[in-house]
């Protein structure tokens, strides 16, 4: 999920990039990255949210009138039209989750020409919008008041989120505690919970000392807007066609993981992957079994060419240790002696090519420099030891010859 949140209108002029806060989380609860980008730079998701800043929204609280779906949007219109300080029709609605007819809900309304813009922009970068919530939205009843400073743009803010509204102002100079005051929040309430984001923080000590702050991620309020149940995704502001696609598709993995009528077949899925494991235990078990035996035909052979190895911890190795001795014992160089490696250079070298002005040899490889040839030449060189079944590395100008360890 990727949840972000957008400038203010009046915080990026025309033509201008948008830059957004932005957090991306697996499962909603806690954020895995986050930052602030423009629009062509924003990670992508299959689910985007879209936080719609507090203070480009208005709250209207409403007794909803019974009315058909396909003309409430209109009736909504001409309830609220004294309302508003735009005309209705420059104004989009969207209803509280529990709202029910004949009942008092709430209506949240925002600047409709913006919000559409932001969706069309957000839908031709590539990243559609699935879903629109309010970054602060009124709390049930009963619930202490909700204060959030927080910064959009150069400006610091504050909202209070009450059962009784939402209350938007700027968090500076002393009409701050003056519009508390006015919504019947200041002085404070013993219970009331008092963030700030990291932008907000400073601002907000100096603006209400009084308060103490308790500082918020912006992470952390991004997430718990996205945690909320509110849609802004209604009546004519409809979502793209690949957005309401994937919702489509999230909905059916839920169905599937979590309906009582698909329990049948999660049972079967599950019986299904049990066997499979169970299939792939037992290959391994083969395997393994395999493996032991070519060990003990390895072993006994070692046991019948060189009767006097009394412990045998790994076969391969004490042969390959065997064989040198033998080798030795009878005068004919090992691989990894320095006769056989230079041997093998001579070998890889052009005709009339000059050799190396300096080698070094440790008892297993041995290092050549101070070469007259060209580059091109050394790849030649290192081509063709490698052919000869050794490892042969070039590095700054050092031809590095050994045998491959088995």
């Amino acid at each position: 999920m990727l949840i972000l949140r957008p400038p203010l209108p009046a915080d990026h002029g025309a033509g201008q990039d948008l830059w957004f806060d932005w957090v991306r989380s697996a499962h909603g609860q806690t954020g895995e990255e986050h930052g602030q980008s423009p629009l062509a730079l924003l990670p992508r998701d299959v689910e985007v949210v879209l936080v719609v800043p507090a203070p480009a929204l208005s709250w209207h609280h409403v007794v909803l009138p019974k009315a058909p779906a396909k003309r409430l949007r209109a009736v909504l219109d001409g309830l609220l039209e004294e309302q508003l300080l735009a005309d209705p029709g420059e104004v989009h609605f969207a209803l509280a989750p529990d709202a029910r007819p004949g009942q008092a809900t709430w209506v949240c309304a925002c600047d409709r020409g913006w919000l559409r813009g932001l969706l069309d922009r957000l839908e031709s970068a590539g990243r559609p919008v699935t879903r629109i919530v309010p970054s602060v939205s009124p709390v049930p009843e009963g619930t202490p008041v909700r204060h959030v400073a927080f910064s959009q743009g150069a400006q610091p803010w504050l909202a209070s989120a009450h059962a009784l509204g939402v209350g938007v102002q700027p968090l500076a100079g002393p009409h701050v505690i003056a519009g508390l005051q006015a919504w019947g929040w200041w002085p404070a309430a013993a219970d009331a919970v008092w963030l700030a984001e990291p932008g907000a923080l400073q601002p907000a000590e100096q603006a209400l000392p009084e308060v103490r702050w308790q500082p918020q991620p912006l992470a952390q309020s991004l997430l718990s807007a996205a945690a909320g149940r509110w849609n802004l995704a209604q009546f004519d502001l409809s979502l793209s066609a690949g957005a309401r696609a994937g919702q489509r598709w999230r909905q059916r993995i839920r169905t599937l993981l979590h309906d009582p009528a698909w329990r049948a077949a999660r049972w079967g899925l599950a019986t299904l992957v049990v066997a499979l494991i169970g299939g792939l235990n037992t290959a391994a078990w083969l395997q393994e079994r395999r493996l032991a035996q070519k060990s003990a035909v390895i072993e006994s052979l070692l046991r019948e060419q060189f009767p006097h190895v009394g412990v045998v911890l790994d076969a391969p190795v004490q042969m390959t240790q065997e064989l040198r001795r033998l080798r030795a014992a009878s005068g004919v160089p090992a691989p990894q002696d320095l006769e056989a490696l230079l041997a093998a250079v001579g070998r890889a070298l052009p005709a009339g090519q000059a050799g190396p002005g300096t080698l070094d040899y440790d008892g297993r490889s041995l290092l050549l420099g101070g070469w007259s040839a060209p580059a091109e030449t050394l790849g030649s060189v290192r081509d063709a030891l490698q052919a000869q079944g050794l490892s042969a590395r070039l590095d700054a100008g050092l031809l590095r010859v050994e045998v491959d360890q088995p």
